[in-house]
């Protein structure tokens, strides 16, 4: 795209926009410790004013026009329903949490930030085409990884930046690859990915490759070719070898005679083995111990201060909310997997949902995210799934008016 230039594209997306990106710029300018995540401190409170305060906005203007269709029609025929009833059970989940006010903050928090996202996405399909639609995304999604690694080099160094930019860089990486209209968006983007050093990351993005057989012949042809080298090198090195010396390479080796070593994997298997057997103990199965308070407890009692959660959006629902709060979050994923492999969104911009998609589901599995509170994954995730819904809700708009002309 010969005219690109960022500030241009970036003012398409007006003021949901500018204010969806000002949740990082306030991320940036009141950056907390992990020792400080648990506090209800200013920091927090301006968090929250701002989550709330966008969300209310978003949710009145949501509510004018033809962007109530919109509003009605995710709450009532996209995957964002059973996440609607998930986040509400977690606020209700304040009632009998350890810490009313945290856990009722954190779902007020992902109530707040859905609604933005949503009233973004619904701005930009309201006005504009599905190219520059995903043009505005990847400037939004840069933009985003340029800020987050200038903050991680601000608070401690370099690799800090890196592995800051851990998230939304792996999330992003498909949007980059199939995307960008410039190379210095590009490849920054896709570097920061390499450099992350996040396994599950790599693992997502690898998982990600799958899209290339939804795309055109040249795609087809790199997955094919991807497809073969892997087999040849696990053919030739081993499995075992071949993994340790590519994905797990920031790991040492990690598996050792067919089994993963549980010293090298951050604590997550301590606590994924530990958390059914405490929820047992203590008869909180159905209900949970409450939204994010709980699963605090129970992994900084099995690791240690250093630990905020589970590490997996499905544990994180079960803790947080019991066998309901599971169900309408395993709900939610599998309507946005399905969607993702429909056929109502154009396939030039399927292949790149579908891929990002993919580095969604690892990370849910593997990192704090979606099903725990607005950290890690949340927001990036969150980003391409309401993407994904107003690409959908478009494709259908428009073959309804087709059919009506």
């Amino acid at each position: 795209m010969k005219n690109y230039k960022i500030k241009k594209v970036f003012k398409l997306g007006g003021l949901p926009g500018y204010l969806l990106f000002g949740y990082y710029v306030i991320q940036f300018l009141f950056a907390r410790s992990k020792s400080d995540m648990a506090a209800v401190d200013l920091s927090a409170m301006i968090f929250a004013a701002y989550a709330l305060g966008t969300g209310l906005y978003s949710f009145i203007n949501l509510s004018k026009g033809l962007n109530k269709h919109f509003l009605l029609w995710s709450f009532t025929k996209s995957p964002i329903k059973w996440f609607g009833l998930y986040t509400l059970l977690c606020l209700i989940s304040a009632l009998w949490s350890p810490n009313l006010v945290l856990s009722a903050y954190r779902a007020v928090e992902c109530i707040g930030l859905l609604l933005l996202n949503m009233f973004c996405i619904c701005y930009l399909v309201q006005r504009y085409n599905f190219r520059t639609i995903m043009l505005w995304s990847v400037t939004y999604a840069f933009l985003n990884l340029c800020l987050t690694f200038l903050a991680g080099i601000i608070q401690i160094d370099l690799d800090y930046a890196f592995y800051k930019c851990q998230f939304p860089s792996t999330i992003f990486f498909y949007l980059a690859f199939y995307c960008a209209p410039k190379k210095y968006i590009k490849y920054p983007m896709m570097l920061i990915a390499f450099m992350c050093k996040s396994v599950t990351g790599y693992c997502g993005m690898t998982l990600g490759m799958c899209s290339f057989m939804f795309g055109n012949k040249k795609y087809r042809t790199l997955g094919v070719i991807i497809a073969i080298s892997t087999i040849v090198a696990m053919s030739t090195m081993g499995t075992e070898q071949f993994l340790n010396n590519t994905i797990f390479a920031s790991k040492g080796d990690i598996i050792v005679n067919g089994q993963i070593d549980k010293n090298k994997t951050s604590g997550r298997f301590k606590i994924w083995e530990n958390a059914n057997e405490m929820m047992v103990h203590e008869n909180r199965q159905w209900h949970g111990f409450g939204f994010i308070v709980g699963e605090m407890i129970m992994a900084r009692e099995l690791i240690g201060e250093q630990v905020i959660g589970m590490h997996n959006g499905f544990l994180s629902a079960y803790v947080g909310s019991g066998y309901i709060g599971l169900f309408l979050f395993i709900l939610f994923m599998a309507m946005v997997i399905w969607l993702a492999y429909r056929n109502h969104i154009p396939k030039e911009q399927r292949q790149v949902l579908i891929a990002c998609v993919c580095v969604i589901l690892v990370h849910t599995y593997g990192n704090p995210g979606l099903g725990f509170r607005v950290y890690g994954t949340w927001m990036p995730a969150m980003f391409i799934i309401m993407l994904m819904i107003g690409m959908e809700y478009k494709s259908l708009f428009l073959k309804e008016k087709k059919s009506k002309s």
